[in-house]
């Protein structure tokens, strides 16, 4: 092999080199991660005095999340998520009137999740946490607006999801989990609570730093 093919061979080595992505390293103990995502779930409502009882609806909405990793596969951290849905009915008979119905609702949640990495930039994650929501429902019906009272749900939530890295500092993760919770309502008629279970999911990118 002659010299001028041995320097076109480093070239061709060194551009390669340049041109692949940045190998980021696993993310361990003293890491932190920071979810922005979409999802869904079903809420608890109340429409009208809480002696008529309660529904559940099922709402679509964004997260966002900030877990630190506290050893090099445990995690602990707070959430963030607002959903809602909305309804309507444009009634082509003048007799019915139209039909507009929404809900909306907050939840806040502290819990960690366990990572079992497959590799660097690949892992599954499991992990239990404590949340609290609470929702309200709107219906608006010829003009008229009826409203129920908050109603609050205090429990528990498991989920399982998986972290995918894009490049360095930002990857895909997705999650689907199981609630168990403790709902609630009152107003001047009287008190519900009750207990209830549920899915919630969500997907997103998530940000390490």
């Amino acid at each position: 092999m002659n010299r001028s093919m041995m320097h076109a061979l480093l070239l061709i080595a060194a551009a390669a080199s340049l041109a692949a992505p940045a190998r980021a390293e696993r993310l361990a103990k003293g890491r932190s991660l920071v979810l922005v995502g979409i999802g869904g779930h079903r809420g608890q409502f109340v429409l009208g005095n809480v002696d008529q009882g309660h529904f559940e609806v099922g709402e679509v909405g964004g997260e966002l999340a900030y877990y630190r990793f506290l050893s090099d596969q445990w995690t602990l951290g707070v959430a963030g998520g607002y959903h809602a849905s909305a309804s309507k009915l444009e009634a082509t008979n003048s007799s019915t009137g139209n039909f507009k119905f929404d809900t909306h609702s907050f939840t806040v949640r502290v819990g960690g999740d366990r990572y079992a990495f497959i590799d660097d930039a690949v892992a599954l994650y499991a992990g239990p946490g404590i949340f609290f929501t609470r929702s309200r429902a709107k219906e608006v019906l010829s003009g008229s607006t009826e409203e129920g009272p908050d109603a609050t749900e205090v429990g528990l939530n498991g989920r399982v999801g998986m972290y995918a890295r894009l490049g360095r500092g930002t990857a895909l993760f997705g999650h689907i989990g199981q609630e168990l919770s403790r709902a609630s309502a009152k107003d001047s008629s009287g008190k519900l609570s009750l207990w209830t279970s549920t899915h919630e999911g969500s997907v997103g990118l998530a940000f390490d730093f």
